[in-house]
């Protein structure tokens, strides 16, 4: 789902993509299934967050190796970041997971794998792979090698990846169908990616565990999406809420179906705007500017996405957004500082998805020869998402190879759902 809403020689492999099922159908959403989640509010829980932690640190004072202590007062402050989504709390989180893992004697792997996931989140993803690699040389967990498949998987080693999952291979583990339901997606199975997740949320329903059920609800939610059954992907993202009244990311999804499928941008924005006011990410504004547009409110389109670059030049972001902000330094006619952070992407993470990004701004800074080396060296052939092959499509038809151009043209048509009508009407005139 474009993030949600915003992730040649070998054009015969683009073919083997599955094809996604075309079920266009008119007003899914409904907004008296959803309004109650709209209304939510977590200051409650995110007050008592900050008493919990608050204590904790008192009770630990300046006794660094209070591990236990630590571990709590990380493990909530990542909860206030996933409630709130102010930064300095995924990075204070990650300080007191480092104080623990230095201090940690009796099974570290543990505590280092744990930090490792928490880089992830932060997108330090060689970090991450440094940390993990510094332990299970010696030895390693399954669940330590699960966190290193998701990190080879995050830097583009897909060799290296794709033999830690095969060490993983387990048709009856969650943790395994999940992993393999995402390899299966990068190769462009989409609907053997399915399958593998129907089977992950068949054993969460059994197992009776929560936690489970809402990942896999709102996972499955996406790629139902991705393959044209928008029903199921309503339907999904509202069992996700019933499980998990405070969930942003399935109200996100709902409010991607109301826009794109439904051509409801006012709803679509009153989703938005509702949970903007309590967990206000930056990219929400990327979001709402999508929605000026297909509005053909250019002004106010503009306005969103300066605010949200304003937002995300803090440095406590890190890298977090850089593949956002590549984008919008290319509408925004700074294509040199495109090009800039694309090799610094490319350097952090080298995958199809950031060397597309990298091909693009080249592309836009006035080099397409250059654009379409890097592409036919990196990205066709090696991603089936349809945001580089629309990158791919534009890059052939700049170097005059329009026959080319026109093959990723129409298999881009069939994507309306997933890339948007503002993006649509761009592809349609390829």
């Amino acid at each position: 789902m474009k993030n949600i809403f915003y992730g040649l020689a070998i054009l015969s492999l683009i073919a083997c993509k599955t094809e996604p099922e075309q079920t266009k159908v008119a007003n899914i959403t409904s907004p008296e299934d959803y309004q109650k989640y709209l209304d939510k509010d977590e200051s409650g829980m995110v007050d008592t967050l900050k008493i919990e932690i608050t204590q904790l640190k008192m009770e630990a004072g300046e006794d660094s190796t209070r591990i236990g202590h630590n571990a709590r007062i990380a493990g909530k402050l990542d909860k206030l970041f996933d409630l709130t989504g102010d930064v300095d709390y995924l990075n204070e989180s990650v300080r007191f997971r480092e104080s623990v893992s230095r201090n940690s004697y009796i099974r570290p792997e543990s505590s280092k794998r744990t930090l490792a996931q928490s880089y992830i989140k932060q997108h330090r993803f060689k970090k991450a792979d440094s940390l993990v690699n510094s332990f299970t040389q010696d030895y390693s967990s399954v669940e330590s090698n699960m966190v290193q498949f998701d990190i080879a998987l995050e830097l583009g080693q897909y060799v290296r990846a794709e033999s830690l999952l095969d060490s993983l291979r387990d048709a009856n583990s969650f943790n395994y169908l999940i992993r393999a339901g995402k390899w299966n997606d990068h190769i462009g199975q989409l609907d053997t990616t399915i399958e593998l997740l129907e089977r992950a949320m068949t054993l969460a329903d059994q197992s009776g565990n929560q936690y489970l059920q809402i990942w896999s609800y709102s996972n499955i939610a996406d790629y139902y999406g991705h393959n044209g059954q928008l029903e199921k992907s309503y339907e999904h993202y509202l069992k996700t809420l019933e499980l998990d009244p405070y969930n942003t990311y399935a109200l996100k999804g709902i409010a991607w179906i109301a826009y794109s499928n439904d051509r409801d941008p006012e709803e679509a924005r009153t989703i938005l705007e509702a949970i903007q006011k309590r967990h206000p990410l930056p990219d929400y504004n990327l979001e709402l500017a999508e929605l000026a547009a297909f509005e053909n409110d250019m002004e106010r389109s503009m306005e969103l996405k300066n605010k949200f670059m304003k937002s995300v030049d803090d440095p406590a972001y890190g890298g977090m957004y850089n593949a956002y902000m590549i984008s919008e330094l290319i509408d925004a006619g700074k294509t040199q500082e495109a090009v800039d952070l694309a090799y610094k992407e490319v350097s952090n993470r080298a995958t199809p998805e950031t060397y597309d990004l990298l091909g693009y701004a080249l592309l836009k800074n006035g080099n397409p020869k250059q654009a379409l080396t890097n592409h036919e060296e990196h990205v066709i052939g090696k991603t089936f998402e349809p945001v580089a092959q629309f990158h791919t499509a534009l890059i052939l038809k700049a170097n005059g190879m329009v026959e080319e151009a026109n093959q990723f043209k129409n298999e881009l048509l069939e994507t309306e759902y997933e890339m948007g009508p503002v993006t649509f009407k761009e592809i349609q005139s390829i």
